[in-house]
């Protein structure tokens, strides 16, 4: 917040028309952007097959589902990566058995959406096993307040959340002063050009150059 106050030209607390609160809450705005649009916070967890149980929800502050890791030490004993498909490819006669392939999707949880992804084929109570599914995804930060939590994204990608905050000051002031349109549209362009970037080191990152490999040696497709 000093950083961008830096920037702005208005060191004072609440000074200029914008509370700190206010740029607390831009903040945090393009930070869970960035991370949501990028894989500069990735994460994982841990859910159980359930027998019958074909959909699974993913907890609310992930926003993707990249990869899951299929570890069984009883049941089925499967041991891979399950293959990403699509809803529609999944097959209609529904299969059971021990999980082979994933979907994204959304599921309905007491009237609410939640995101979910959907397994295939359908675990049994022969095919279940405690823990076995390692999910990746990308993950959203805490929210931002006043004396914490601190930014979750690394510094660099902190200086670019402050550009983003910096265009929603700029385009809040320009109600008042359309002179401030100008700047909105200067550090616009320079938040998109940081987010740019943070696209492509995801691509370096996280580039693999082939498909990972069961523990026979083959390879499968995740992505």
């Amino acid at each position: 917040m000093t950083f961008i106050r830096r920037l702005w030209g208005q060191t004072t607390a609440n000074a200029g028309g914008i509370l700190d609160v206010e740029i607390i809450d831009f903040l945090d705005g393009r930070q869970k952007e960035i991370c949501a649009d990028s894989d500069i916070l990735v994460s994982g967890w841990t859910a159980n097959t359930v027998a019958t149980q074909r959909q699974y929800s993913v907890p609310p502050e992930y926003t993707s589902v990249e990869a899951i890791h299929l570890y069984q030490t009883t049941g089925g004993l499967g041991k891979w990566y399950l293959e990403k498909r699509g809803i529609d490819e999944l097959d209609p006669t529904l299969p059971t058995g021990t999980p082979l392939i994933f979907a994204k999707w959304g599921l309905n949880v007491s009237g609410s959406n939640s995101p979910a992804f959907w397994l295939e084929p359908i675990p049994t109570a022969a095919t279940v096993s405690p823990n076995d599914l390692i999910c990746y995804g990308r993950q959203l930060p805490q929210t931002l307040a006043a004396g914490g939590p601190d930014p979750e994204v690394r510094e660099r990608w902190q200086r670019a959340c402050c550009k983003g905050a910096l265009a929603d000051i700029y385009l809040r002031l320009a109600q008042s002063g359309r002179e401030y349109i100008a700047l909105a549209d200067r550090y616009a362009a320079l938040w998109d050009k940081d987010k740019a970037e943070a696209k492509l080191q995801e691509l370096i990152d996280t580039y693999k150059p082939g498909l990972p490999r069961d523990t026979m040696g083959y390879r499968l497709g995740w992505g």
